[in-house]
């Protein structure tokens, strides 16, 4: 018959549990990987911003052209898409009040005539929310 003494049980018990500085160690990757994953992911915000901005866009200019095509002129300012002014033939909404505003909560920017011989400019000054640098969105 084969005993162990009770002693050698309990040292091989201990042993087996982790010690405080494995823990910490841990843990402290664990905090590493995490800063890590979260700027990372700050990166896919933004670039998912600047998406959504350029998708508004298009459904911002074909309000426009559709108020071109009800009222014979383009709207002299976005605001007029969403209330049209008392002086135009069809006075209907033709784009929801959020519609205008970008992603960092800023109306796009919108200039008619355009550059270039463009009927009108339509953008979103991006992130740092000033016209002509290099995050505008087009």
């Amino acid at each position: 018959m084969n005993i162990q003494p009770a002693p050698k049980r309990a040292a091989r018990s201990l042993r087996a549990a982790f010690t405080l500085m494995e823990m910490i160690l841990v843990l402290a990757i664990i905090a590493i990987l995490i800063a890590i994953g979260a700027s990372t992911l700050g990166d896919f915000d933004e670039q998912a911003k600047i998406t959504a901005a350029r998708a508004q866009i298009g459904t911002v200019s074909t309000a426009i052209k559709m108020y071109k095509v009800n009222n014979r002129n383009l709207p002299p300012n976005l605001d007029a898409l969403v209330k049209p002014p008392g002086n135009v033939p069809v006075k209907k909404p033709f784009i929801e009040p959020n519609g205008i505003v970008d992603p960092w909560d800023n109306k796009y920017i919108y200039k008619s005539p355009g550059r270039d011989g463009k009927a009108y400019d339509l953008y979103s000054a991006g992130a740092d929310k000033r016209e002509g640098t290099d995050d505008d969105v087009f």
